[in-house]
């Protein structure tokens, strides 16, 4: 045994171990800035996108103000005489007709911020599917319905503006009950519900990120 061991290289098995041990902290060290990289691009896009949806949120504000504005000013043209009978939507038409134009354009005025914004937000989602993101269709789908609250304002954006329609046209009538179902008070509920969602999906990702798991 005692020759044996007199025989070993002592040397060569020692600078052998040190190479290994070197190579092994090299490969922790690598994994470790992988990691590091990887949550730190994470993190970043979460910001970003954090920052522009809330933005997006924070510019819908107005244009809310607006349509609650046309909403009292299309009930305050009921009973008001007028030219023809449209049935149960007279006073929608008789109000597009005398003050239709006028609050459209202030409506796309107001929605132009949130519009470029919509843009951004929907460039940085198709971006995240990349960043392996735990649960990102709950992303998808709460900035999915945040955007359309958007897009049901320009509903009635654009037809308060169209005063030179054909009101007996029944896709018109029926172009005008759609745009009576965008109320303000639920287009602030539905901001803040899937604002909640978001930001659960947000939340649960930084603690993945900052737990290293």
């Amino acid at each position: 045994m005692c020759q044996f061991l007199a025989s070993i290289d002592w040397l060569e098995v020692v600078q052998t171990l040190a190479a290994l041990l070197a190579i092994y902290v090299a490969f922790a060290a690598l994994s470790t800035w992988k990691h590091q990289s990887k949550a730190q691009k994470q993190s970043d896009y979460l910001d970003k996108l954090t920052d522009t949806v809330h933005e997006y949120i924070q510019a819908l504000a107005a244009p809310i103000e607006v349509l609650k504005i046309i909403r009292i000013g299309i009930e305050s043209h009921k009973g008001i005489p007028f030219s023809a009978d449209y049935g149960p939507n007279t006073h929608v038409i008789a109000y597009i007709e005398s003050r239709g134009s006028e609050y459209s354009k202030k409506l796309w005025e107001y929605l132009s911020k949130s519009d470029s914004l919509v843009a951004q937000i929907n460039s940085l989602v198709a971006r995240g599917q990349v960043y392996d993101l735990k649960n990102f269709v709950d992303c998808i789908n709460s900035v999915k319905m945040l955007l359309w609250q958007n897009q049901r304002l320009q509903v009635v954006a654009s037809i308060i503006g169209s005063t030179n329609l054909y009101w007996k046209n029944p896709e018109v009538m029926k172009a005008i009950e759609n745009m009576l179902t965008v109320d303000p008070v639920d287009v602030e509920v539905h901001l803040q519900k899937h604002n909640v969602e978001y930001i659960n999906f947000v939340n649960e990702n930084y603690r993945k990120i900052y737990s290293g798991t």
